[in-house]
């Protein structure tokens, strides 16, 4: 339930917006959109601006746009940049399956659909994203958004490549895999088309939370708002990477799935004295079995076979390079049942450590 009302508070506070710069327009002009169909008008409000060409240009650090579509493919559309004080709005008539102009775009776009669903063209291919999904563009991929006559509301974030790149202490956090995404959004890697991301627990209420928190501050516009801004969109990038399921192609897939392991070994390696499967789950936000599945596949060992080795070879390190009693190793490499660690000491190694010492 409470999901479902933090799905509906962001859905109302973009109706909101809308309707607040809606309703404080002064005049409205006729225009032919440049993105929309041949012979669509649409009102405008004076100071509206629209992208010339096929491929959009980011003029600002980012705007963030979201329209609205209802049963009557009647559009409602805003867009705010975060450098400027006011918003721009249009409206218009559109029919049900229309197709904005084919575009792609210079910077990094994440449209996020709040409710209904989005309907798009990705080079040449139909893809349709559902309420609670994202989807990040490649920067190379021609692409078009369908219009429906389904009620839905998406939002779009646009982030130049300087901001969206940018280092700072946070990076240093991120794990390689989280890196990686990074690198594949900003570059521009020709096979990239699109990454689909699907929250794992459903609706996701703090990626919410942070949408909300950056229109308030790009609407209020308040002293620091630009580096609050910045900040909030760091953010959104870590939740994206650590709470929401990714689609990527095959090869990229292959890809991050060796980066994560990468991470997985640096983090048993740290922590093999006291570490357990759960803790893989906080930490990555993978399942158990995927864990285990992605072990296998890298080591030919089950998890449980992997971590004992690691401990074995740490216990005989120790036993060469440390004046440490037995059971004290045994302890430091996380075993408490002094019986349970000399059997499989043995296994590993054919002698018990005592006799290993002395080799």
């Amino acid at each position: 339930m409470e999901a479902m009302e933090a799905k509906e508070n962001l859905r109302e506070q973009v109706l909101a917006w809308m309707d607040s710069v809606e309703g404080a327009a002064p005049c409205f002009s006729v225009m032919h959109m440049k993105n929309m169909p041949t012979g669509t008008t649409a009102e405008v409000t004076g100071d509206w601006k629209h992208h010339n060409g096929m491929v959009r240009e980011q003029d600002d650090l980012m705007n963030m746009d979201a329209y609205c579509m209802d049963k009557n493919a009647y559009m409602r559309y805003i867009t705010k940049f975060l450098l400027e004080q006011e918003s721009n709005f249009f409206r218009q008539q559109c029919h049900n399956g229309d197709l904005t102009e084919a575009h792609r775009h210079e910077y990094v776009e994440l449209a996020y659909v709040v409710s209904g669903t989005l309907r798009q063209r990705i080079v040449g291919s139909d893809e349709v994203f559902q309420a609670g999904e994202v989807c990040v563009i490649g920067q190379n991929s021609v692409h078009q958004d369908y219009l429906t006559d389904e009620e839905s509301v998406v939002i779009f974030i646009g982030i130049s490549n300087d901001l969206f790149a940018s280092k700072n202490a946070l990076t240093d956090r991120y794990s390689r895999a989280q890196g990686f995404f990074r690198d594949l959004v900003v570059q521009r890697k020709k096979d990239l088309k699109f990454i689909r991301f699907s929250p794992r627990a459903g609706i996701n209420e703090e990626f919410e939370e942070v949408i909300r928190q950056i229109i308030i501050e790009n609407q209020g516009c308040r002293a620091g708002y630009v580096n609050i801004v910045a900040g909030l969109l760091e953010r959104l990038n870590d939740i994206l990477m650590s709470q929401f399921q990714i689609s990527l192609s095959k090869g990229e897939a292959s890809q991050v799935r060796k980066l994560l392991f990468d991470d997985v070994v640096d983090y048993i390696d740290q922590n093999y004295a006291t570490v357990t499967l759960d803790d893989l789950c906080e930490k990555f936000a993978y399942n158990a079995y995927y864990f285990n599945r992605l072990i296998k596949e890298n080591t030919g060992l089950t998890y449980s076979d992997y971590l004992k080795n690691i401990r074995m070879d740490k216990a005989a390190y120790l036993l060469k390079t440390s004046g440490d009693s037995v059971d004290r190793i045994a302890h430091r490499v996380g075993y408490t049942n002094q019986g349970f660690f000399y059997k499989k000491f043995r296994e590993r190694f054919g002698v018990l450590p005592a006799e290993y010492r002395c080799l």
